[in-house]
C-alpha cells in the first residue's frame, strides 16, 4: 500500500499560515481567484493584522491591553421593538419550521413600508401585479445575517474578475479587503480636506473616466469583456469620519447619483450608520430615494451600529428585483437561508408603526445625547477642557475626569489635553462613535532611543508605553501618506475612554526630541550627494584595505551618471537620511534573494565626517522596517573581513556570521563575511 502523508500534515503543507498560532485577529484572509492583493489593499491588510495581531505581545492574556480601534457601539440597552419580536417570535409555535431562503413575505412587507416611507421611489418600475404605486414590492428585500455578508454577495454578483469597486478614502479597511477577496479590484477616491471630507462629484467623475480608460487599453481580450468601473460604495455617513449627507446635501447626493447613473456604474449605499446621525434633521439621505436612482442603487440597512444588536448580526437589502434575484440565489446555495429570529429583530426595528415613531424619537434622542456627550468629553482630553466652551459641561466633563483619575497632578495633566496631539482640522464627527486623531506632530521624536518615523512605529510606541493600540491611517486609507493618524473609538465606557487617553498623555510626554535628520526614499535630485557619499565613504573606510589605486580610480561624475541611470529600477530600494536638504548618508537594500535568506542590505554609507553619531544605525533600522512591512523575515549584510569597524557595528546590531565568500574588487579578490539578521530581532531590540 502507498504510504499517505500524515492528513493533518499535508493540511499544514497547503495551509502554512495555519501554522501560526494566533491571538486578536484571525488571518485576514487572500482573495479568492489566488492572485494577491493590490497594492493599495495589501497595505489596509497589513496594517490591520498588525493592529489585530503583531503589535499585541505574549502577555496579553495577564495583562490585558486598552483596544480604541473597536468596532463595537457603546454600551446601550437594545431597541426595545425589536427585542419584543424577537420573545414573540421564541414564544411562538413556530420554531420547528425552516426559514424561506429569501426571508418570511409578511416581515418583508413590513420592511418595504418602512422604505417606502423613507422616501424610496422607483420610478421605472417592473410590470408585475405585485408591484405597488411606489414601484416597488416585497422582490426588492431581502435580509441576511450582517451587512458584511451582504456586502460579500453583492460584489460577486454585480462584478466579474478585473472589474473594479471604487471607495473612498477613508473608508471601512474590512470592506475594502472583502471586496477585494471576493474577486473584485479595489480603487480609492480620495476625501479631502478641500472637500470638507465630502464625495466631490467632478472627482468621482474623474476617477472612474481615469480607470475605464486605463482598463479599455491593457484589458485581457481573452476575457471577451472589458473590465470597468462597476460600483461606488457611498458610506452615509462615513466610517471613519463621521461625516454625513442628508437633506441639507441633496444637491451634492444628486450629483453623485448622476456621475454614476451616467457610467453605468451601481451605488452601494451604506446606511448602517444613519439612525446616529447627530442631527435629527439632517439624518444621512439614501440615494435611492431620489428619483430615478432606485434601480441603479443598492442599498443596505443593519442593527449592529445604530440599535444594539452588534452580537445578533443582522441587516437587510434594497435593490433592483434583479439583484434581489441573484441574491436570494446565492443565499441558497451558500448559507441556505437567514435565520428567521433575524428578520423578526428587523421587522421590529424598522416600521411604520405609531408605537414605533414614539419609540424611536425617545431612544434615539438618549443616544444621539449619549455620542455627543462622549465625543466632548473626547474632545476634552485631546485638546483639554479649555476646549470646551459651555460651561457648565466643561464642570461636568472635569469633574467625572477628575472623580476617575484622583484630584491629583496626573488629572491636571490630562485636562490639559494630549501634547503634540490634535484633531484634523474640520473633521468633527457628525454620527457614529469614531474620531481621527492627527499625531503627526511626534514624526521624528523618539521613545527609548528609537525614533517614530511611521504609524507602525506609532502604534508600537503607545503599546510599549502604554498597552494601548487602535486603527492608524494606512488601515483606512487616510489620503494624507504623510501624515500620522490614528482611528479612535469613543463609545467605550466613560472610564475607559479618561483612563486610555490619560495613559496616552504619560506616554507622549516620555517622548523626547528627534534627529535634527529625516530618514526617506530617495529621490532623482539626491544622487549626486549619494554619489559623492558613496565613493568618500570607500575612501575613508577602505583605505589600506583595498589597494589604493582601485580607490583613486573612483569618479563623482562616473558614480552619479550610474545612480541616475539606475534611479527608477531602484528608487523604492534606497533610504537617505536627509538634513534639510543635506543627504548625511543612505541604504541600499534588494528584496530577490536566494532561498536561504529574504533580503539583503545591499550597502550602507555615511558620509566620514558624519560617522558615530548614529545615523548609520538609524539608516539600518529603517531598512530593517521597510523589509519587515514588504513580509520580509530576515536579511544578511557582507562585509569585507578586514573591515574591523564595520564588524563590531554589524555585531552591535545583532548579526550572526553566517557565510564567507571571496569577492572580486579591480584585480583582487578580498574575503567577505555574511552577517545574518532576524528582522523582527532588529525592530524589537
Amino acid at each position: 500500500m502507498l504510504k499517505k502523508s500524515n492528513a493533518i500534515d499535508r493540511l499544514l503543507r497547503e495551509n502554512s499560515y495555519l501554522g501560526e498560532r494566533r491571538f486578536g485577529l484571525p488571518y485576514i484572509g487572500s482573495r479568492n481567484d489566488g492572485d494577491n492583493f493590490n497594492p493599495t489593499v495589501q497595505d489596509i491588510a497589513n496594517a490591520i493584522d498588525f493592529y489585530g495581531f503583531e503589535v499585541r505581545d505574549e502577555n496579553i492574556t495577564v495583562i490585558p491591553d486598552i483596544d480604541l480601534g473597536s468596532g463595537n457601539p457603546t454600551n446601550f440597552p437594545p431597541f426595545p421593538m425589536a427585542i419584543d419580536e424577537m420573545k414573540k417570535y421564541l414564544e411562538s409555535s413556530n420554531m420547528y419550521k425552516y426559514p424561506y431562503t429569501e426571508g418570511d413575505d409578511n416581515i418583508r412587507k413590513v420592511l418595504l413600508d418602512y422604505v417606502e416611507d423613507e422616501g424610496f421611489i422607483n420610478t421605472r418600475p417592473y410590470s408585475y401585479e405585485d408591484v405597488d404605486e411606489k414601484g416597488l414590492s416585497v422582490h426588492n428585500i431581502t435580509f441576511l445575517p450582517s451587512t458584511s455578508i451582504a456586502f460579500n454577495m453583492i460584489i460577486n454578483v454585480i462584478s466579474k474578475p478585473g472589474d473594479v469597486v471604487l471607495v473612498t478614502g477613508p473608508n471601512y479597511g474590512l470592506f475594502t479587503i472583502r471586496a477585494e477577496r471576493a474577486g473584485a479590484e479595489v480603487e480609492v477616491l480620495n476625501l479631502e480636506k478641500e472637500d470638507n471630507w465630502l464625495v466631490n462629484p467632478v472627482k468621482l467623475a474623474n476617477k472612474i473616466d481615469d480607470i475605464n480608460e486605463s482598463l479599455q487599453k491593457v484589458y485581457n481580450r481573452r476575457r471577451g469583456y472589458v473590465p470597468r468601473v462597476v460600483a461606488f460604495l457611498n458610506a452615509n455617513p462615513n466610517n471613519p469620519t463621521g461625516k454625513v449627507m442628508g437633506v441639507k446635501q441633496q444637491k451634492l447626493l444628486e450629483e453623485i447619483a448622476n456621475v454614476c447613473l451616467e457610467r453605468g456604474v451601481f451605488i452601494i449605499d451604506d446606511l448602517v450608520y444613519r439612525d446616529i446621525t447627530y442631527d435629527k434633521d439632517n439624518i444621512a439621505k439614501p440615494i435611492a430615494t431620489i428619483p430615478g436612482m432606485f434601480r441603479n442603487t443598492i442599498s443596505l440597512f443593519g442593527l449592529s451600529k445604530s440599535y444594539g444588536l452588534a452580537s445578533l448580526r443582522a441587516g437587510f437589502i434594497v435593490a433592483d428585483e434583479i439583484i434581489i434575484r441573484e441574491i436570494v440565489n446565492r443565499i441558497f446555495q451558500e448559507m441556505d437561508s437567514s435565520p428567521s429570529i433575524v428578520g423578526c429583530a428587523l421587522k421590529g426595528a424598522f416600521n411604520t408603526s405609531k408605537e414605533r415613531k414614539k419609540e424611536y424619537d425617545i431612544y434615539f434622542k438618549q443616544l444621539r445625547e449619549t455620542y455627543v456627550y462622549k465625543f466632548n468629553l473626547l474632545k476634552a482630553l485631546v485638546n483639554g477642557i479649555s476646549s470646551i466652551d459651555d460651561k457648565q459641561l466643561s464642570r461636568k466633563l472635569e469633574k467625572e475626569i477628575k472623580a476617575v483619575i484622583g484630584n491629583n497632578e496626573k488629572a491636571n495633566k490630562t485636562l490639559r489635553g494630549l501634547p503634540y496631539t490634535s484633531f484634523p482640522k474640520n473633521l468633527q464627527p457628525e454620527s457614529g462613535f469614531f474620531a481621527i486623531l492627527d499625531f503627526t506632530k511626534v514624526k521624528g521624536m523618539k521613545y527609548n532611543g528609537r525614533v517614530i518615523n511611521n504609524e507602525k512605529d506609532l502604534l508600537k510606541f503607545f503599546y510599549q508605553a502604554s498597552r494601548i493600540r487602535f486603527l492608524v491611517g494606512q488601515s483606512i486609507s487616510w489620503p494624507y501618506k504623510n501624515e500620522l493618524v490614528g482611528r479612535i473609538t469613543f463609545a467605550i465606557d466613560d472610564d475607559k475612554i479618561i483612563n486610555a487617553l490619560s495613559n496616552m498623555n504619560e506616554a507622549l510626554l516620555k517622548l523626547t526630541p528627534g534627529n535634527d535628520y529625516i530618514i526617506r526614499k530617495n529621490e532623482l535630485k539626491d544622487q549626486e550627494q549619494m554619489a559623492k557619499i558613496k565613493i568618500d565613504g570607500w575612501r575613508s573606510a577602505y583605505d589600506k584595505i583595498i589597494e589604493s589605486k582601485y580607490l583613486k580610480k573612483l569618479n563623482y561624475k562616473e558614480q552619479t551618471k550610474r545612480y541616475i541611470a539606475s534611479f527608477d529600477e531602484y528608487k523604492d530600494l534606497v533610504l537617505v537620511a536627509d538634513k534639510k536638504g543635506e543627504i548625511l548618508g543612505y541604504s541600499c537594500f534588494n528584496l530577490n534573494q536566494n532561498d536561504k535568506y529574504d533580503a539583503e542590505l545591499v550597502s550602507l554609507y555615511i558620509k566620514p565626517e558624519k560617522t558615530g553619531k548614529g545615523i548609520g544605525t538609524d539608516l539600518f533600522i529603517e531598512t530593517a522596517k521597510e523589509l519587515y512591512n514588504k513580509g520580509k523575515k530576515n536579511m544578511i549584510v557582507w562585509c569585507l573581513a578586514d573591515n574591523d569597524n564595520a564588524i563590531e557595528f554589524y555585531k552591535y546590531l545583532g548579526g550572526k556570521k553566517v557565510e564567507t565568500k571571496n569577492a572580486k574588487i579591480g584585480d583582487k579578490l578580498y574575503l567577505e563575511y555574511a552577517f545574518y539578521f532576524d528582522l523582527k530581532e532588529v525592530i524589537d531590540k
